[in-house]
C-alpha cells in the first residue's frame, strides 16, 4: 500500500459530522483508491464502482463491518442483524428475513396508509414548523406498528416517551462509532448517562411487547413472527429478540425519515416533477414516482460509505490489502460519477425510465447497499416513501421559503438534513 496517495487522516477529527463529505472530496483529489492513518491504524478508501461492488459481494466471508462498530452496538444491546457478522449473521439472516415478508406482516399497506393520513391531517391542521421532525414521528409510528403492533400515534400526540428515548440513540451511535477512543467505558458524560437510562426504559418497553407476543395465536407483527416461525432448537434468546426488535425500530425510523426529508427537499425545487407525480397517483403502477425516488437517493444517499475490515489478504486494483486492514468503501461516489451518469449532479428522474438513452449505470447507485448484506427492509422503506411522496404531491403545494438557505448535511447514524425548511400549503 506504500504507493497509494496519502490523505491527512487527522482532518477527519475536526468535524466528524461531515466525514462523508471529506472522504468524497478526497476521492476527487486523490483518485478512487487512497489511504490515510489515524492513531497508528492504516485505512484504505475505495470509491471506484466495480471495486466497491466486488468488496460488497465478498461479505461476510472476506470483509466484515469494522469491529469497533460491532462493539459499540453490542454494548447498547442493538447487536441485531445490522451489527453481527460471519456465521452469526448468516444464522440471524435466515431467521429474520421471513419475518419481514408481506405474508407475515399482514395489513402492511393499510398500516402505512392510516399513518400517512395522520401525517396529512397534522400538516393541514397546523403550520408545518419542522418537516424532518414530523417525518421522524411518521416513521417511528409505522415501525412501532410493524415491529410491535403498537399504535404509538406520535403524530397526534401519543407515545412521545418512546420517541424521545429513540432520539437519544441515533446521535450517540454516531458519536461513539466515530470517537477515537471509547471514553464512555471510563468516564460517563451526561449524554452517556441519559443514553443508559433511555436503553433501560426501551428494554422495559420491548420486554413487555415480547411477553405479549408469546401469547398471540397468529403473528401480526415482526416480533410475533420472530417468535412463532421457528422451532425451539432455533428460537431466539431473550437478548436476541430485544436486539432484533430494537434494531428494526431504530434503523427503520432514522434511515427512512432522512430519505423522505431529502426527497421532499428535491420535490420542493421541481414543481413540474410534483405535477407529474400527481397525475400518475391514481394509477396502479407508478414508474415515474419510482424514478423520482431512485434519483433522490442517488443524489443524496443517507449511507454514502461503509466502514469495513478485511478478513484475509485482498487485492484492489493491483494493490494488496493485508488482512485486518480498515477499508472504507464509498458507494456514494459512483452515484455522482460522470462515468456512470451523464450530468451527474442534476436532478433528472427520467434517467431511470425505460427508453432513456444517456449514460446510466443503475447498479452504481446503491442506496440499500449491495451484495449478500443488501437491506432486508427495502420493500417496507419504499412503501413508506411512496405513500408520503404521493400524499404530498396530491394534497399539498410544496415550496422553499424565501430567502432560502440550503440544509446542511450531518452524518450521525445516517446523513440527515440540518436546517431543512419547507412550506406546505393544503391544496
Amino acid at each position: 500500500m506504500k504507493n497509494l496517495p496519502v490523505a491527512n487522516g487527522l482532518r477527519l477529527l475536526g468535524n466528524p459530522s461531515t466525514i462523508h463529505q471529506r472522504l468524497l472530496e478526497w476521492s476527487g483529489r486523490y483518485g478512487p483508491l487512497y489511504r490515510f492513518n489515524l492513531f497508528g491504524r492504516p485505512f484504505v478508501v475505495v470509491s471506484e464502482t466495480q471495486a466497491v461492488q466486488r468488496i460488497l459481494r465478498e461479505r461476510p466471508d472476506g470483509f466484515r463491518r469494522l469491529s469497533a462498530i460491532e462493539s459499540v452496538l453490542t454494548e447498547m444491546g442493538v447487536d441485531g442483524l445490522f451489527a453481527v457478522e460471519g456465521e452469526e449473521w448468516q444464522r440471524r439472516r435466515r431467521l429474520v428475513t421471513p419475518a419481514f415478508t408481506p405474508n407475515r406482516l399482514r395489513g402492511l399497506d393499510d398500516t402505512v396508509d392510516v399513518i400517512t393520513d395522520r401525517l396529512a391531517r397534522r400538516w393541514r391542521k397546523d403550520p408545518v414548523e419542522d418537516v424532518h421532525a414530523d417525518l421522524m414521528r411518521f416513521t417511528v409510528d409505522v415501525m412501532a406498528r410493524v415491529a410491535f403492533g403498537y399504535d404509538l400515534n406520535t403524530l397526534e400526540g401519543g407515545g412521545n416517551a418512546i420517541e424521545e428515548r429513540l432520539q437519544r440513540l441515533f446521535p450517540m451511535i454516531g458519536k461513539r462509532v466515530n470517537a477515537p477512543v471509547p471514553y464512555w467505558r471510563y468516564v460517563k458524560l451526561p449524554a452517556d448517562r441519559a443514553l443508559d437510562r433511555a436503553l433501560r426504559e426501551l428494554r422495559e418497553d420491548v420486554d413487555a411487547v415480547i411477553a405479549t407476543a408469546r401469547t398471540a395465536e397468529t403473528p401480526t407483527n415482526f416480533v410475533e413472527a420472530l417468535i412463532q416461525q421457528h422451532e425451539d432448537s432455533e428460537a431466539f434468546t431473550a437478548a436476541e429478540l430485544f436486539a432484533e426488535s430494537l434494531t428494526v425500530l431504530v434503523a427503520g425510523q432514522d434511515t427512512t425519515a432522512n430519505t423522505l426529508a431529502w426527497l421532499l427537499y428535491h420535490l420542493a425545487q421541481h414543481p413540474e416533477v410534483r405535477e407529474r407525480i400527481r397525475a400518475e397517483s391514481a394509477e396502479e403502477k407508478r414508474p415515474y414516482l419510482a424514478a423520482v425516488i431512485a434519483e433522490s437517493m442517488r443524489l443524496l444517499p443517507i449511507s454514502p460509505f461503509l466502514f469495513l475490515e478485511s478478513l484475509r489478504p485482498y487485492v484492489i486494483d493491483d494493490t494488496e490489502v493485508p488482512a485486518g486492514t480498515a477499508v472504507i468503501v464509498l458507494p456514494g461516489h459512483g452515484a455522482v460519477d460522470e462515468a456512470n451518469f451523464d450530468d451527474p449532479e442534476a436532478f433528472r428522474p427520467e434517467r431511470w425510465l425505460t427508453g432513456y438513452t444517456g449514460t446510466h449505470n443503475a447498479k452504481a447507485s446503491m442506496p440499500f447497499g449491495g451484495g449478500p448484506r443488501f437491506c432486508p427492509g427495502r420493500s417496507l422503506a419504499l412503501l413508506e416513501i411512496e405513500a408520503v411522496a404521493t400524499m404530498v404531491c396530491r394534497d399539498f403545494e410544496l415550496s422553499l421559503p424565501t430567502p432560502h438557505v440550503p440544509p446542511r448535511e450531518r452524518f450521525t447514524f445516517a446523513v440527515e438534513p440540518v436546517g431543512l425548511r419547507l412550506l406546505l400549503t393544503a391544496r
